[in-house]
């Protein structure tokens, strides 16, 4: 329940802090939604939506540096991290809008989600149960949805290609930030939270 309050706020604070009548994405692709049709990510880039914002940065980063608790640990072995980092990166969509400044956000954390998904299922190891760690492995939190591996002899192979991904989402955000100079610093922000990510693929 807990948890549950802590999801809610957090949409909360990101519809407070965005211009009334901003629409929030839809409820798909998220850690516990299905994934998101193709025709999701089709969405007007030059319709008018929620304006660039300290708060709404804050979050976004908060969410990225979340992925690092939950999914580099010890508790967790190399080869479940890339799915669990793709699960906080439809996390991280799920919360934008359809339109706006966080636009490019968005389609940079479908994108790369979609990319780790290709990962994993290339090289997925059908014999190999499931895990759900609770995130950031706090007693009280809520539970992953289900974790896949992929096999023991590809995971270093598989995360070096995984780590290539989050290096180019870590690119195409700062490319995104344009001109105008009041972009600069948000999604550089949210640029480096994602490089961070990279301690996640790295080996034990």
């Amino acid at each position: 329940m807990r948890r549950f309050l802590t999801s809610a706020l957090l949409a909360l604070g990101l519809a407070v802090l965005w211009p009334a009548g901003a629409a929030l994405a839809q409820s798909c692709g998220g850690i516990e939604e299905p994934a998101c049709p193709p025709e999701h990510s089709r969405v007007d880039p030059v319709a008018p939506g929620p304006a660039l914002n300290a708060g709404s940065t804050r979050i976004i980063v908060r969410l990225l540096e979340g992925a690092n608790d939950t999914c580099d640990d010890d508790r967790i072995a190399l080869r479940y991290r890339i799915d669990c980092l793709r699960l906080y990166y439809l996390k991280v969509a799920e919360l934008l809008p359809d339109n706006g400044d966080y636009l490019p956000v968005k389609k940079a954390m479908l994108d790369a989600a979609a990319r780790l998904d290709a990962i994993v299922t290339a090289n997925l190891d059908t014999t190999a149960p499931t895990i759900r760690p609770r995130e950031k492995h706090k007693p009280a939190a809520r539970r992953m949805p289900p974790i896949r591996a992929v096999t023991e002899e590809s995971a270093a192979q598989a995360a070096a290609e995984a780590a290539k991904v989050v290096e180019e989402t870590e690119l195409i955000i700062i490319r995104s930030g344009g001109d105008p100079a009041r972009r600069t610093q948000h999604y550089t922000d949210i640029a480096a939270a994602v490089e961070e990510n990279l301690v996640i693929l790295r080996s034990a």
